[in-house]
């Protein structure tokens, strides 16, 4: 496994040893320090100043969404959903039909080595036991302090490999810091193992991990984010993807229960709803984290996802903490790799709840305001760049000829853009920025598709409608039935976290292979500007990505690099690879 093992030992010792003798802060200065190679390990144990560092180059490994160089060709995971595509040459042309087992690369939503840039998960786990192992060595701090940053250091771990689990399923287990010359030939876990050993982790974590931090230490690991990473995880588990009388895709893998636990089991989205409602209890004994409700929903769901220490983002990365326009990632947005789709646009109801329908002449005439006034769903206002809105200090123009269509890529595709993250360009410049790993409102909305899956869909209703509350949106219409309420809750987590990393595993995790196919034809809306008065006309923006037309239900997960599989120690290859 020498490849693989360069990625866990990320080539030696040095690479995360960091110079400075000023005290890390996590707040605005979080992650702000510069690596260096000058140091030895026994140095930068020497100090607790040099140990938080390290440690700070632990928490450098958690990802961001935003475009970034050797993921997806500078797209967005969003980009190969129905949510957004990417016109951009290079991009997602035909996601499926170019990744493969040999290939992989940039092609590919999530790669073990992240093109060896540190921020992979295997050079996030090996660094993470690096600072576990040596921390305990450092003179000038208490013991106390030592168990809390292991305990941050074990919860990074626990991530890594939940994010493995979504990709690829039963992975190996990696316990400690291994060296370039140690023989890592460890078998892949089956998917129960591997959640096992990861909720094991979880709740070791929590056990030490504070409920919340200071403002000053926002954006550390805490005991809720460890409680609301263990409700993902169970999430995910219990889903048919994994939890099912059959398995996705026929093959030795399969067989051997690396990609599914070999039955289904409603203890499973039993077990979900028990980790989900223990957040809620202690959320309701030590408080802290909330929804932000001011309001104002429109701006509150904008600070949601946007404003450090908001009460409501539990885990987040921090790899450019100033909100800067010209940042590659911001600039590759503006080139058009991930422009929201009319797909996404359509899923925002009017405002007051019912569904929006081109085939009624009220909204077709007046799709996002009236009278200049909003008639959707605040949240797509929020999501999408739309025609009319506010936007750099005037109003968007994103019809044929206007200024925003001739500027960019983005709106000559689709007729929108997105707003999330990207915001305008203006107005934010020089604030803090983050991206929101894990959100509150989806512990909420994972709670109420594990108790619609229990059969108890009137308990589902509550934590729904608290998500929609928040956006100033009516309550959900009750009575649905259960597969009803399944498709109203994904639905839900669409509105509130598309461009999060949600809808793709979403549809992953429930086989979605109707939405995959869909996105052969994906739409986007033409504007055209007669005097003061639009006309809307529906264009198919995409049909390039033919693998859709032919999708295989072994896309679901993504293929183990077939340079360790020829090895031939035992790390099955995915079915269908």
């Amino acid at each position: 496994m020498k490849k693989l093992t360069k990625y866990i030992t990320f080539s030696s010792v040095v690479l995360m040893l960091l110079s400075g003798c000023e005290d890390l802060k996590f707040g605005n200065d979080f992650l702000e320090k510069s690596t260096s190679t000058d140091v030895n390990i026994d140095e930068v144990y020497s100090k607790k100043v040099y140990a938080e560092q390290a440690l700070a180059e632990v928490y450098r490994s958690l990802p961001e969404g935003l475009p970034v160089l050797g993921r997806l060709k500078y797209c967005m995971l969003e980009s190969i959903t129905d949510l957004a595509d990417s016109p951009k040459s290079g991009g997602i042309v035909d996601y499926f039909g170019t990744s493969n087992s040999a290939t992989g690369g940039g092609n590919l939503a999530y790669r073990l080595d992240d093109d060896n840039s540190g921020r992979g998960p295997c050079s996030g786990i090996r660094r993470a036991y690096l600072f576990i192992e040596n921390v305990d060595r450092v003179p000038d701090m208490t013991q106390n302090e030592k168990d809390i940053r292991k305990a941050e250091a074990k919860l990074i771990i626990a991530y890594h490999n939940s994010n493995m689990l979504r990709y690829y399923g039963g992975m190996p287990w990696i316990s400690r810091s291994y060296q370039p010359q140690d023989n890592f030939t460890t078998e892949r876990l089956t998917v129960e193992e591997y959640v096992n050993k990861i909720v094991a982790l979880i709740d070791e974590a929590a056990a030490v991990l504070p409920w919340s931090v200071p403002a000053a230490d926002d954006g550390r690991m805490t005991k809720a984010a460890a409680m609301a990473l263990k409700v993902r995880v169970l999430l995910f588990a219990a889903s048919p993807l994994f939890n099912d009388d059959q398995p996705y895709t026929a093959g030795e893998a399969a067989d051997k229960r690396y990609v599914w636990y070999g039955n289904k089991d409603q203890a499973r989205w039993q077990r979900a709803l028990d980790a989900g409602l223990d957040f809620m209890r202690e959320k309701e004994e030590n408080g802290q984290y909330d929804l932000v409700k001011t309001g104002n929903p429109r701006a509150d769901f904008q600070a949601s996802h946007f404003n450090r220490n908001n009460g409501e983002i539990l885990i987040s990365s921090r790899w450019h903490t100033t909100y800067n326009a010209s940042l590659m990632e911001f600039k590759q947005i503006s080139y058009g790799v991930a422009v929201s789709t009319l797909n996404l646009v359509d899923m925002f109801p009017m405002a007051d709840g019912t569904d929006f329908n081109w085939n009624n002449p009220e909204h077709a005439a007046n799709p996002f305001f009236k009278n200049g006034k909003p008639v959707r769903d605040p949240r797509l206002y929020e999501t999408c760049i739309v025609n009319g809105d506010a936007y750099a200090g005037r109003k968007a123009e994103c019809y044929i000829g206007g200024r925003e269509y001739k500027k960019y890529v983005m709106i000559k595709y689709t007729g929108f853009s997105i707003r999330k993250f990207y915001q305008d360009l203006t107005t934010n410049i020089g604030k803090f920025c983050e991206w929101p790993i894990l959100r509150l409102p989806e512990i909420y909305l994972s709670i109420a598709e594990a108790f619609n899956e229990m059969g108890r869909s009137a308990e589902a209703y509550p934590y729904i409608n608290m998500v929609r509350q928040r956006a100033g949106m009516p309550e959900l219409n009750t009575g649905l039935d259960q597969s009803q309420l399944r498709e109203a809750i994904l639905r839900e987590r669409v509105l509130e976290l598309a461009y999060e990393e949600v809808r793709f595993f979403d549809l992953t995790r429930w086989k979605r292979s109707d939405i995959w196919k869909s996105t052969y034809n994906l739409s986007g809306l033409e504007i055209t500007k007669t005097g003061s008065t639009f006309s809307y006309n529906h264009v198919n923006v995409l049909n390039k990505r033919n693998s859709a037309l032919n999708w295989d239900d072994h896309y679901f997960l993504h293929p183990i690099p077939v340079t360790e599989v020829n090895k031939k120690y035992g790390l099955i290859q995915n079915p269908g690879w």
